[in-house]
Formats: structure tokens, sequence, C-alpha cells
């Protein structure tokens, strides 16, 4: 069983959130793959030992999700070092970075899209449903 973060893994994943969606607006503007996407942090996990941190982001268009992540990942090493560079005195050991798409919002935006695409219930349906039972 997963336990739960304690308060310092919580300010931790908090501050390294918010600095991190901070450093990838300025690697949006220097990376040209990535300068028409909208990239947004929306989660960070930090393990017990604050050793690792899995980054789970957004991505606008859906459809680069998997290429915005892969890029990433591939400049995690550069993205490490900014980030040492602005937490440095917190913590002993810089933590390594890990990028993943966020399921979560993937799942929700799909359910969103289906029941967008529903027809709208007839009214002849809610007419006969109710009709029948009042009948008994």
């Amino acid at each position: 069983m997963a336990r739960l973060p304690n308060l310092r893994q919580q300010r931790f994943a908090g501050e390294i959130k918010r600095i991190l969606g901070d450093i990838l607006h300025e690697a949006l503007s220097e990376l040209p793959e990535l300068s028409s996407l909208l990239v947004e942090v929306s989660d960070v996990r930090v393990t017990s030992d604050l050793q690792q941190v899995r980054v789970y982001l957004l991505v606008s268009p859906a459809e680069k999700t998997s290429f915005a992540v892969r890029l990433l990942n591939q400049h995690q090493r550069t993205l490490r070092y900014r980030l040492a560079q602005r937490i440095r005195h917190q913590v002993k050991v810089m933590p390594t970075l890990q990028f993943f798409p966020d399921e979560v919002e993937l799942k929700a935006r799909r359910v969103e899209e289906i029941l967008r695409n529903l027809p709208p219930p007839g009214k002849e349906s809610e007419g006969t449903l109710f009709s029948d039972s009042s009948e008994g």
C-alpha cells in the first residue's frame, strides 16, 4: 500500500511545481520544437527520500503530448541543472526528473468528448418511461 506524502514532500513538490512551471515557460521559447505548444505542469510527485521527482504534464494540443514528454525527457539534464540553480540551498542531493503525460486529465478530456458527442435524449423516450410506471 502506498504511503501518503508527508508535509515535507508536499511542500517540496509544490515548490518544484512552481519553479518547473517557470523553467518550462522559459524553455518553450528556447526550443523551437515546443514553441507552438502549451505545456502545463499539472502534478509533481516526490519520493520519500526526495531523490526522484515525477512531473506530470498537460500539453495542448493533446495530440502532441507524447512528443513533448519525450523531448522534455531528452532535455531533462538541462532542466535539472536549471532547477538545481534555484533550489540548491533547499536540498542536499538534487533529485532526478522524469516527465510523464497526465493520464487523469487525458481521460477526463476523453470523457468530456464522449459526453459532448452523445445524442440528446428524445422527448418520446422520456414520456414512455414515465407513462408506463404510472399506469400500474
